[in-house]
């Protein structure tokens, strides 16, 4: 882990559609599935000096369908998996809320859920982002919405799950293109 005092640039990235595969409210261990890209994806982005930030709406929890902890683990599951390839998430930012949740404390209305910016405001508070130099990667149409919201330009994963953002910075279809955008944009 790096120290948190120090400006730099992130690449803040969405969990499900982007670092492991979307089956839907993914919360058991033996579900995480990282993309066959990612981790050399992460290893490229890194040597440029940008810092790793997970932002993930994880609903799930409001709605009773699991607990935090679950999330947790299957962010340890993820630091597992990456480790192996020897790259390493900076830091996690969870939403467990939803308006239209059945779980207290979670079902609320926040300022933390995608597309709000909430997250990527916690973020950059914790480790003092240079916002303007930053990007945003997502699968939906929210994620890039949280980008624009906060200031920074969004690429999209298209994975043909959800509405494209015609607004976003890059439309892609793989981790590894969304690496290249951000590497030729820098």
């Amino acid at each position: 882990m790096e120290v948190k005092n120090v400006s730099k640039p992130a690449i803040f990235l969405d969990r499900d559609g982007v670092l492991i595969e979307d089956f839907g409210y993914v919360h058991r261990i033996e579900d995480v599935k990282l993309f066959p890209d990612v981790a050399e994806g992460l290893k490229a982005l890194r040597a440029e000096g940008f810092r790793l930030l997970v932002v993930t709406n994880q609903s799930g929890v409001a709605r009773g369908y699991f607990e935090i902890d679950a999330v947790h683990r299957c962010h340890d599951e993820i630091d597992r998996q990456l480790q192996a390839h020897d790259v390493t998430i900076d830091s996690y930012f969870i939403c467990p809320h939803h308006p239209k949740g059945n779980t207290a404390p979670w079902n609320v209305t926040c300022s933390c859920r995608k597309p709000k910016p909430g997250l990527l405001e916690q973020a950059n508070k914790e480790f003092g982002t240079v916002m303007d130099k930053s990007f945003i990667i997502g699968d939906k149409a929210s994620d890039i919405e949280c980008g624009r919201a906060a200031g920074i330009r969004g690429i999209q994963i298209d994975r043909g799950q959800y509405p494209k953002d015609e607004k976003a910075f890059g439309l892609v279809t793989s981790f590894a293109e969304a690496v290249e955008i951000i590497l030729t944009a820098t």
